[in-house]
């Protein structure tokens, strides 16, 4: 991972609003208010070395859909996603992200966020799984700019607990 700068929170919050259309503060408590408090934030490069360490949300729906079966490892998804004959449901949803960023890797947002114990990682991906899926099928993951949060607490996170 290759850092960028040091962020403010608000700054990557701003994002995922934006992406999301999200008009209130209060957008996906679900998953920000576990988050440990002492985050430290920042852009950053996604390295090819990274890419194995990136794991999905450890949501169980995504074992339901048979995208993280056996793990949670992004490159796990991209395996099933790519053999997978399901065109509904997250598949349906990757299927058109993939289309649009052949068409245009601009067409739709790219940065995606991540928190991890530290900078070398496991990275659990918070916002822009099935957009991870889709670029990293594309080959588009290497040098990908991200938000990356940071504390050695992420290790009592519930959203990463199949990454710890």
């Amino acid at each position: 991972m290759k850092i960028i700068k040091e962020i403010k929170q608000d700054e990557a919050w701003d994002h995922w609003k934006k992406v999301e259309n999200f008009s209130n503060s209060d957008f996906r408590l679900d998953i920000r208010k576990p988050l440990p408090t002492d985050l430290q934030w920042y852009t950053a490069f996604l390295e090819t070395p990274d890419i194995g360490k990136v794991f999905i949300i450890s949501s169980d729906d995504w074992k339901g859909d048979h995208l993280c079966v056996s793990d949670f490892k992004l490159l796990t998804a991209m395996s099933n996603y790519k053999v997978s004959l399901n065109n509904m449901g997250k598949y349906d949803d990757i299927r058109k992200k993939e289309i649009i960023f052949k068409n245009d890797l601009n067409g739709i947002d790219t940065k995606l966020i991540f928190v991890a114990p530290d900078t070398n990682g496991p990275f659990t991906i918070i916002e822009g799984n099935k957009r991870a899926i889709a670029l990293g099928c594309l080959g588009k993951l290497n040098n990908l700019e991200i938000f990356l949060g940071v504390s050695s607490e992420i290790k009592h996170y519930c959203w990463a607990r199949y990454s710890i």
